[in-house]
């Protein structure tokens, strides 16, 4: 049954055995994986079935800093299916190391081991429509096993795959099927005011809704799942604080803290020897139909021997925004800025004022280079026309982005890398109210200097076995190194550790089944309770470690 409660007649109290707060990828997996367990489940998500402008007012954060950090609304949805309305689909395990005690990172340090995770791959990957959860290229292309460039040294990885999601949406893709779950009430436009406990605050019961039009509801349940994002969960156990000051699960003041971003930005390049080497790294279809694409990874023996966080490395066309590219795709894709997701044309609008600058100043001499690299490669433009809206507008599962082949062989690195737990990167909450009188978050993202500086020693481990190969050369000066690190920046939509992962109250907020310390029956489901955050975009491993909960709470029935 799916309600939209600004609609329904709902009662002032509802009974159910659990309550689910966010209908994003976690809480809909959560629900889906129980819904033959027994359980009456109450699925409670603040916004409707498609996104709203004025619902995403309710994200905003009161402050962000540093201004690298994308604004608290950027790259998170009030709605249906959460943020998987706008991801790209990338599909990347965890590694052993990622749960590892890692003396260099000492508060990097899961309360179980990668295997405890790792089972529950295979199906996450089909929830997640990415097909097998094979990550090796020969396994994935049997038919094309040779190496993406031979002689490369142990350091570097080069064979290891990401797979891609259509990608799926998964409000709209599992909305029939919540729908016709028996025992699944679905409560759209249905906001969570306070996570409710007993009178000495030691077990859950339940939470209450404060609705739109300013009624109140009470979901009364003995089990409590917040699976609402890595920020609003840290602001929901924070201003959940009726029973205990401070807010749940906080005794030990780490709610927020520990707030992890991945680490992102051009750092070096890379030129193949020949120039058409560059074909090892564009995508590719599997044997099973998945787009997937090989990377660069800093292996797990060269973290060790040199001390260093998990970093991978992705061969990438020049950057959009300066016409001196001469390229007319990308000065295309740049004209249409105004087309694209929000929380993608911003990256291209943070560097325009330099481009511009170093073409004068003037805004209509800017647009008016990218507009003579579009008709002059008009002819090639149309050819790439084409074969984009063959693959990536027609196509239910979709080309994930643009691989450009460059000419002389020489492309970007896009560093993708791992960032060590620190406890004074935070979310907490403001003195600001939204409309419906909750207090707003803010964000405070840390990036430290050894941060930083295993970055740059990690591509440049990477650096040395690829060059060794003659097969292609990694370059990266001291300059650039030096640029990337006063400006690191943060990947936008990756938000955790805040309610993280530990093995007792005293080094996190849950325990290693992520239940909350100190709480019975409050659970957490999504990167909120991630201890580290390995390099991988963290949706296929939460969703794994959402199906190891609903394992979990069923044993526990």
């Amino acid at each position: 049954m799916i309600a939209d409660a600004r609609r329904a007649a709902l009662p002032d109290r509802i009974a159910a055995d659990l309550v689910i707060v966010g209908a994003g990828p976690a809480g809909i997996t959560l629900a889906l994986a129980l819904e033959d367990a027994g359980f009456d489940i109450v699925l409670v998500e603040a916004g409707g079935d498609r996104f709203d402008k004025a619902g995403q007012e309710f994200l905003r954060a009161q402050s962000v800093s540093p201004p690298a950090h994308s604004p608290g609304e950027m790259y998170r949805r009030r709605q249906l299916g959460g943020a998987s309305a706008v991801w790209g689909g990338r599909c990347i395990p965890f590694d052993p190391i990622d749960f590892e005690e890692r003396p260099w990172m000492p508060a990097a340090h899961w309360p179980m081991g990668y295997d405890e995770v790792a089972r529950f791959y295979p199906r996450a990957m089909a929830l997640a429509e990415a097909g097998l959860a094979e990550f090796d290229a020969a396994a994935a292309d049997p038919r094309d096993a040779a190496p993406a460039l031979p002689g490369v040294g142990d350091d570097a990885v080069l064979e290891r795959i990401e797979r891609f999601s259509h990608p799926t949406d998964f409000g709209g893709w599992y909305r029939q099927r919540l729908a016709r779950a028996p025992r699944i009430r679905l409560l759209t436009h249905a906001p969570v005011e306070q996570i409710l406990t007993n009178a000495d605050g030691h077990a859950a019961a339940g939470v209450r809704l404060l609705l739109p039009d300013g009624r109140r509801t009470t979901v009364d349940a003995p089990r409590v799942v917040i699976a609402a994002g890595g920020i609003e969960t840290a602001r929901l156990l924070l201003a959940s604080d009726e029973v205990r000051a401070g807010g749940l699960g906080n005794e030990h003041d780490l709610v927020g803290r520990y707030y992890q971003c991945h680490l992102e930005g051009e750092l070096g390049t890379i030129a193949f020897h020949p120039p058409g080497g560059h074909a090892r790294f564009d995508y590719f279809r599997s044997h099973d139909g998945v787009y997937c694409r090989r990377y660069l990874w800093l292996s797990p023996a060269a973290q060790r021997r040199e001390r260093l966080a998990g970093l991978v490395l992705r061969p990438a066309h020049p950057g959009i925004v300066d016409p001196a590219h001469r390229h007319p795709v990308l000065s295309a894709m740049y004209l249409a800025k105004s087309l694209i997701v929000p929380e993608y044309a911003r990256k291209m609008t943070a560097l325009e004022h330099d481009a511009r600058r170093r073409h004068g100043g003037s805004n209509a001499a800017f647009h008016a280079a990218h507009l003579r690299n579009v008709l002059l490669g008009a002819p090639r433009l149309a050819g790439f026309g084409w074969d984009w809206t063959r693959r990536r507008i027609l196509a239910r599962r979709k080309l994930p982005s643009v691989v450009l082949a460059e000419r002389g062989g020489v492309y970007p690195l896009d560093l993708n890398g791992e960032q060590e737990p620190h406890r004074d990167s935070r979310v907490r909450l403001g003195d600001q109210r939204d409309a419906a009188g909750m207090r707003r978050a803010i964000i405070d993202w840390r990036c430290t200097a050894a941060d930083r500086a295993r970055m740059i020693a990690g591509v440049r481990v990477i650096a040395a076995a690829v060059n060794r190969s003659g097969a292609a050369t990694v370059t990266l000066d001291d300059a650039d190194a030096e640029r990337w690190a006063d400006h690191p920046v943060p990947v936008g939509g990756h938000h955790i550790g805040t309610a993280r992962m530990a093995a007792d109250a005293r080094n996190g907020v849950c325990d290693g089944n992520a239940e909350l310390f100190g709480t019975r029956g409050i659970y957490i489901a999504g990167a909120a309770a991630f201890a580290t955050s390995s390099f991988a975009n963290p949706t296929l491993t939460l969703l794994a470690l959402t199906l190891r909960l609903a394992e979990h709470l069923r044993e526990r029935r």
